[in-house]
């Protein structure tokens, strides 16, 4: 998997995060065995993860030279402080952040630039011209991007402006709050994960003809049932054999309008994490892992050491393992949620996160979990029967989706 490759052709894949490479990385290696020279731009915590899964991916430190060095790293550096990650190369970051920023201040001032950062931070990064001098740089035949904001929908947007085949890889669903369905520019496909999401995109306005309902790459492995003897392990390596396993995969609650002062940030987790310790503690039958998201869990606290109690470190730990191990698992809004629910675990879906209210990103709604109305609630939901949930359509198609998403792309290098 080559790193800064020219001479036009190929695959320019754009997108950051575990979970967002974790859809990217199959699809990568299906297509290179085809003979497909691919480029994975792979950005903030998804470089690490991308090396991890044996890829050879560029990062915003190696485009430098597309732009004012000196000046991005002097914004990045400004910056960084604020932002850094210890999963994050500071390098990466530093360039990642200050050439996004002088686009800014390129585009709309010193002043401007300030503005639009204190405003919306560094979750406001849209870099279209940036992207498009990257595409202009490598000329793939095709770009693909994961369905995040920033670098990902500004190297689709980028593309359709110079007329690039272009396509978005879906993961789970698209609830009407969903920044994705605001924009204005679309890829030539849009692979979705299951007839409901599809339906969603329609909904949302999105040309018909665009989605195809491939399932998702990321959640291929979940059909590999050589897998399953990993859930196993790590219960005899933890000494939990014989004992029922509960996942807690929460996120902060931040960012929102109306998120009350006593759930606002890591405080949320945290009373979910309380109450899950509390009740494993009067349950000894009943372990917990807890496993915050893998861009936040360095700011939840260190509630201790206690006995069938794991706290997970998301970047170094396998996510398959802990969810092979679980017996239930307990979310807000996590993607780690719908991968359960794949493979077949009891899943509750927090419906009183301010996360899933505001966002209507409600598991239960779109019948795969069960919901939790209340923290008080949690405990007596998890003592009772499973309860049935019906089927709304939100699972994938039969057959893994790595092959299908494979042909639209060469589909897409036809043209």
């Amino acid at each position: 998997m080559s790193r800064l490759e020219k001479g036009g052709g190929g695959v320019l894949f754009v997108t950051y995060g575990n979970g967002h490479i974790a859809k990217v990385a199959p699809v990568v290696k299906a297509l290179e065995e085809k003979g497909v020279r691919c480029t994975v731009l792979a950005m903030t915590l998804g470089y690490l993860q991308s090396v991890k899964l044996g890829m050879k991916p560029i990062g915003y430190k190696d485009l430098l030279h597309l732009v004012d060095a000196d000046e991005a790293l002097k914004y990045g550096r400004m910056l960084w402080p604020e932002n850094q990650h210890p999963d994050v190369d500071e390098h990466e970051s530093c360039s990642y952040l200050g050439i996004n920023y002088l686009e800014w201040v390129e585009t709309y001032g010193e002043d401007g630039a300030a503005e639009r950062y204190r405003k919306g931070g560094r979750r406001s990064f849209l870099p279209v011209g940036f992207i498009g001098k990257v595409i202009d740089d490598l000329q793939p035949s095709v770009v693909v991007s994961t369905s995040s904001p920033r670098s990902e929908q500004a190297a689709i947007e980028a593309a359709v402006q110079r007329g690039v085949p272009s396509l978005t890889m879906l993961d789970v669903f698209a609830m009407p709050h969903d920044t994705y369905l605001h924009h204005k520019v679309y890829a030539d496909r849009i692979t979705a994960p299951s007839p409901l999401a599809a339906q969603q995109l329609r909904n949302a306005g999105i040309d018909p003809s665009k989605i195809r309902v491939t399932g998702c790459p990321a959640y291929d492995t979940l059909r590999d049932a050589s897998q399953t003897p990993l859930g196993a392990e790590l219960k005899r390596k933890l000494g939990w054999d014989g004992l029922k396993v509960l996942l807690w995969a929460g996120s902060l609650e931040q960012d929102e309008t109306g998120v009350p002062e006593e759930f606002y940030g890591s405080k949320f987790g945290v009373l979910v994490e309380q109450r899950l310790r509390d009740y494993v503690a009067s349950h000894k039958d009943t372990a917990l892992i807890v496993r915050y998201h893998p861009t936040q869990y360095n700011v939840f606290p260190d509630l201790g050491a206690q006995e069938r109690v794991y706290v997970s470190n998301p970047v170094q730990d396998k996510l398959l393992p802990q969810l092979h191990a679980a017996d239930t698992v307990i979310v807000q809004t996590s993607t780690v949620g719908f991968e359960s629910a794949l493979l077949g675990k009891r899943l509750l879906c927090l419906s009183f996160s301010p996360r899933v209210i505001n966002t209507e990103y409600d598991f239960s709604q779109l019948g795969i979990a069960e919901s939790v109305r209340s923290l008080d609630e949690l405990v007596p939901v998890l003592e009772r029967p499973r309860a049935d949930v019906a089927d709304l359509g939100g699972f994938p198609p039969p057959g893994p989706a790595t092959p299908r998403v494979c042909d639209e792309i060469l589909a897409l290098m036809k043209r």
